[in-house]
């Protein structure tokens, strides 16, 4: 994902130099978008378990899609040098 190569960043300059006002706000909202795709990529994860648990072959299958797709656009992110 784009706000983990900026988040990275952004914790590198703050290791050598306090960060700007600017910097530090833009810090806060990398963290909160990755805390975001992270809850929902944890959440659809525990309704494929809990869809795996009851059997439920349609919902799983539904969920699945739902990761693939989120798993997929983030990969697609990637810089360029990781494409063949």
């Amino acid at each position: 994902m784009n706000i983990h190569w900026r988040m990275a960043e952004l914790w590198l300059l703050k290791q050598s130099r306090g960060l700007t006002e600017q910097e530090n706000s833009e810090l806060d909202s990398c963290l909160k978008l990755n805390a975001k795709y992270a809850q929902r990529l944890a959440e659809q994860y525990n309704f494929g378990y809990m869809a795996s648990m009851t059997g439920d072959e349609t919902w799983l299958l539904e969920i699945s899609t739902d990761i693939d797709k989120m798993e997929r656009y983030y990969e697609s992110k990637r810089p360029a040098f990781f494409e063949k």
